[in-house]
């Protein structure tokens, strides 16, 4: 049985490896995010990181059954990228316990025979307008509880004591990317407040400790989650030497961090923008 944990964690640690931080996802019009074709819902979590490693131009997955329910077949020599999904294990009779598994889902460009009716057109990437200001912005008013966001000094950071943002000045940031999510990363460091998601260690975090560097990996999640959602890029680290052996070190530890951590970003992610999702429900 494959340990999922495991075979997650050794797929970024490959990506990280190569000079790559995974989670920085390249930019996807919103249109253009991973999805599966038949629901139409696009992947989250840790899977569209998963699927944003995988070299393929097209948004559209498939499960094996779902491709042949349409007509199509696997091409030659593809093999399948591996999803994670939770399921509920019954151990003892009248308790069940959540189980991460995986699945295998394939990109429309692995596949033939799939008549076109069933594939969406999508709009070219060229002509989609980018306005990442607008799309953030949105973002930032959906969090209904947010904490004050307070610009100036050099530095960005969330203080769980006075449950604050600290931001630099929109000007000092290179790019608007970089301001949004930078302040995407202190948004869900927020989440974890006691009023809000509740998460442990958060009202004394050290720096270096345990705590400090899940955490650190979770915001990171959400601000690649948020990016994703808003159409920007993840620019807040570049891909430097010592950020990704440091991830490195604390991934080859510990084989469930990255799964956890992305679950947790997701939560976090959820409960910022609950709002708008209840707007889009509702239309």
């Amino acid at each position: 049985m494959i340990d999922t944990y495991k075979e997650v964690t050794r797929r970024i640690i490959a990506e990280l490896e190569k000079g790559v931080i995974p989670w920085h996802c390249p930019w996807r019009p919103y249109e253009w995010r991973h999805r599966n074709l038949i629901s139409g819902k696009p992947y989250r979590g840790i899977n569209q990181i998963l699927l944003c490693m995988m070299p393929y131009e097209s948004p559209f997955w498939l499960t094996p059954r779902q491709l042949h329910k349409l007509g199509g077949e696997v091409k030659p020599e593809e093999k399948g990228c591996g999803v994670v999904f939770w399921t509920l294990f019954e151990k003892v009779p009248g308790t069940r316990i959540p189980v991460l598994r995986f699945y295998t889902v394939y990109n429309i460009e692995q596949t033939i025979g799939i008549p076109s009716k069933y594939i969406p057109d999508l709009p070219p990437k060229n002509l989609i307008e980018f306005d990442p200001i607008s799309n953030a912005e949105e973002v930032i008013a959906a969090y209904s509880d947010c904490p004050e966001i307070i610009h100036g000094g050099n530095r960005a950071c969330y203080s769980p004591g006075s449950d604050l943002i600290m931001m630099p000045e929109r000007v000092q940031f290179e790019s608007e990317e970089e301001y949004y999510s930078t302040l995407f990363h202190e948004m869900t460091h927020s989440t974890g407040h006691s009023s809000r998601l509740k998460r442990p260690g958060m009202e004394n975090i050290r720096f270096g400790s345990e705590t400090y560097s899940k955490e650190e990996l979770i915001a990171e999640f959400g601000a690649a989650f948020l990016c994703t959602h808003s159409g920007i890029a993840h620019a807040t680290i570049k891909n430097s030497g010592a950020y990704i052996q440091s991830w490195l070190e604390k991934l080859k530890n510990d084989k469930k961090l990255v799964v956890q951590a992305a679950h947790k970003a997701q939560k976090a992610v959820d409960y910022m923008m609950k709002n708008m999702q209840t707007k889009e429900n509702a239309a």
